[in-house]
């Protein structure tokens, strides 16, 4: 194992403090390795019993030289991070959170993009490997139905103007049977959405497999071929939306997804508004409004 400060061989596996118990869908660096099929992500592995955010660990281990395609899981999170300073709860043993580590050599001209990427990975093995019926709400939520089971959340490190590494997290509500009440009407599970149970390791790999795969295919900007695959999965087209711009309330209807991965939407005046971050509300979603 390296020590602080120490270059790691990507070829090393890094075995942390594990969670308890056994058997196949364990999170260990043996279980999530055997039978994964990709060439960098996932070969890196550390797990936890519990941690602050896998984002954060990712960001500290990155600091000491953990290679690019660094895998780091927990079967719970204290502070569980989410898009706009929001937390994500990440109750033990019935969920997903993970974070994925991407230098340079990896990463997509257009860093932006990443978080897309990486939501059509999920949605894609979602469908493959549980059968649940899920659509992407742009940018980055995973939805069954109305209700979120999947977020995500890219992170960059940048130093001198340049990237010098990103964190792309991932929280996926798997086997989550109930929520807190405040959560009731926004959130749901792979297994209450499908009444199964799902092994997370077939679902992780799969995962892993497709974000290898769409950062190479990408690599020089999203292809035509990513960007109408994103559209047919993006539950957002079509559907009146709220948004901020330049901190004033617009509502519009969101048309299109530009080749940067912007969200194009149709103003009342017939302008069009490009919208690149920030919160994107559609009325009925997660028991909301749309005003963001």
């Amino acid at each position: 194992m390296a020590k602080d400060g120490d270059k790691m061989s990507e070829k090393e596996t890094v075995l942390h403090q594990l969670p308890k118990g056994g058997g196949s869908d364990c999170y260990t660096p043996e279980n999530i390795v055997a039978g994964l099929k990709t060439e960098k992500i996932g070969r890196t592995v550390f797990c936890y019993d519990i941690v602050d955010s896998t984002n954060e660990e990712a960001k500290r281990q990155a600091l000491k030289g953990a290679p690019s395609g660094s895998l780091f899981l927990a079967e719970q999170q204290t502070c569980g991070k989410g898009r706009l300073g929001r937390s994500w709860v990440s109750p033990p043993g019935t969920g997903m959170w993970f974070s994925v580590l991407l230098r340079p050599e990896v990463l997509p001209r257009n860093i932006a993009a990443t978080t897309l990427l990486a939501g059509t990975a999920v949605c894609g093995a979602v469908r493959e490997v549980t059968g649940c019926d899920v659509k992407i709400k742009w940018p980055n939520d995973i939805v069954a139905g109305t209700r979120k089971i999947s977020g995500i959340l890219t992170e960059m490190n940048v130093t001198k103007g340049c990237a010098e590494f990103a964190v792309v997290g991932i929280g996926v509500n798997v086997n989550s049977t109930a929520f807190p009440e405040e959560l009731r009407d926004k959130a749901t599970s792979i297994f209450l959405e499908t009444g199964r149970p799902v092994r997370r390791i077939a679902l992780l790999q799969e995962i892993l497999r497709r974000l290898e795969l769409l950062l190479k295919e990408n690599a020089c900007g999203l292809g035509a071929s990513f960007l109408e695959q994103y559209k047919a999965d993006c539950v957002s087209l079509g559907r009146q939306v709220g948004f901020r711009h330049g901190g004033v309330l617009m509502t519009g209807t969101a048309v299109d997804i530009s080749p940067e991965g912007e969200l194009i939407v149709r103003l009342p005046d017939g302008s069009l508004q490009t919208v690149l971050s920030g919160e994107v509300n559609i009325q009925g979603f997660y028991g909301s409004s749309m005003t963001p």
